[in-house]
């Protein structure tokens, strides 16, 4: 909800880690599984990366801000 949101605005947003590591492929060796690690997993799914950087406008700031606050809560 939170990315669409963003995208609605061209505001740029990533999630680099979408996969917790213990289900990445360099790890199967391993032999995590899905639900060995709940917490991991969860922040993976919810965890999202802003614009961050010393040139960002007051105005891009601000945009960032008044989309995260319109965004219902669940």
């Amino acid at each position: 909800m939170m990315r669409e949101s963003f995208k609605e605005k061209d505001i740029p947003s990533v999630s680099y880690y979408s996969v917790p590591l213990h289900l990445q492929p360099v790890f199967k060796n391993l032999g995590h599984k899905a639900g060995d690690f709940p917490v991991a997993e969860k922040v993976a799914s919810q965890c999202l990366s802003l614009p961050i950087s010393p040139y960002l406008t007051q105005e891009d700031q601000t945009q960032v801000i008044d989309t995260i606050s319109k965004i219902e809560k669940y």
